[in-house]
């Protein structure tokens, strides 16, 4: 007896886009992406590229209307945005300068400071021990100086620092980001006291 079995069949479809959630932070969204192809658009938030400030821990934060392929970038859009849309395609943005770089693949933390929240405040941190950076995501490479954060700098308003310190004079203790008290304290290091975060300069 011969059964009728349909064939079964594949469809490829090729695929125009990436759907990225964004988390919110304050008023805005946030996420980052590093991806092995260029893209042509962005919707739902804008891209950016990121350079070292030539003093303190920040980096200020350029737009780029298309993104060249394995560019880490930071997607910034409005509050409750929910995802921005990547057009896959070709970019037409040359990007000179950019202090972010990613992983195409899940990776074990090794000192790198990725983009997170910190007291409601969005910036590039420190993981703890044995974390993972996720696939296709951006992140700041570990740094000689050992800098624990930096500040991100869009249009020139900074985004994570409550205040700015020439040298730590106060009586308080001071801790780290990750809450170890500090006894002393390093230039350009991120750390905090009485309850606000500061750079020493």
């Amino acid at each position: 007896s011969v059964t009728n079995n349909a064939p079964s069949f594949w469809y490829l479809v090729p695929a125009e886009n990436v759907e990225v959630p964004l988390a919110n932070v304050g008023n805005a969204s946030y996420a980052t992406a590093y991806l092995p192809f260029a893209v042509s658009n962005v919707t739902g938030a804008t891209a950016f590229v990121g350079k070292k400030a030539a003093e303190g821990n920040a980096l200020n934060m350029t737009s780029v209307a298309s993104i060249p392929a394995n560019t880490g970038v930071v997607l910034k859009g409005a509050k409750d945005a929910g995802k921005a849309v990547l057009t896959i395609g070709e970019a037409t943005t040359t990007v000179a300068e950019n202090a972010l770089s990613g992983t195409l693949v899940e990776k074990d933390y090794a000192n790198e400071l990725v983009l997170g929240n910190n007291d409601g405040n969005i910036g590039f941190y420190g993981m703890n021990t044995g974390a993972k950076i996720g696939a296709n995501k951006a992140f700041l490479p570990a740094t000689a100086s050992g800098a624990q954060g930096f500040v991100l700098n869009f249009d020139g308003e900074a985004t994570a620092i409550e205040s700015v310190m020439g040298e730590t004079n106060t009586d308080a203790p001071v801790y780290d980001l990750s809450g170890r008290r500090v006894v002393k304290t390093v230039k350009g290091g991120l750390y905090i006291q009485n309850g606000k975060k500061f750079i020493v300069r």
